[in-house]
This record gives structure tokens, C-alpha cells and sequence, in this order.
């Protein structure tokens, strides 16, 4: 049986972020575990943006649509 993945959402990825800064911060962190770490950190880091950068468009698309609709009534 194949162990399904929770999906990962901003929110989640920000707690992630949290909890590896406190590893990486551990004063006797193994290297190993620090590099491994900061990795996917970086990749937390690319998916909160590409995510923030979706719901600027959307919100941005939503205040246009919202301007459009005040001009015409």
C-alpha cells in the first residue's frame, strides 16, 4: 500500500520553514542533517513564492473585476 502525501500548502510550508531554522540553529546539528536541511529549506522557499505570487494575481483579478463592476452600476 502506497503511503500518501499530504498536500502541501503555504501555511504548511511556513511551519516546515520554522521547524528547519530551529534544527539548523541547534548548536551541535550534524552537518549532514544541516545541509539536508537548508536543501529543503531552498525548496520551501521557491514554493511559498511561486505560491505568493499566485495569489497576488488572483487578488489583483479580483479588485479589477471588483473596479469593473463599481464603474458599470
Amino acid at each position: 500500500m502506497e503511503e500518501q502525501k499530504e498536500e502541501l500548502t503555504y501555511e504548511k510550508a511556513i511551519a516546515e520553514l520554522e521547524t528547519l531554522v530551529e534544527r539548523v540553529e541547534e548548536k551541535d546539528a550534524p552537518l549532514d542533517r544541516i545541509e539536508k536541511d537548508i536543501k529543503r529549506a531552498m525548496q520551501l522557499i521557491a514554493f511559498c513564492k511561486t505560491q505568493l505570487r499566485g495569489y497576488k494575481e488572483r487578488f489583483s483579478a479580483l479588485m479589477d473585476d471588483s473596479n469593473e463592476d463599481s464603474a458599470e452600476g
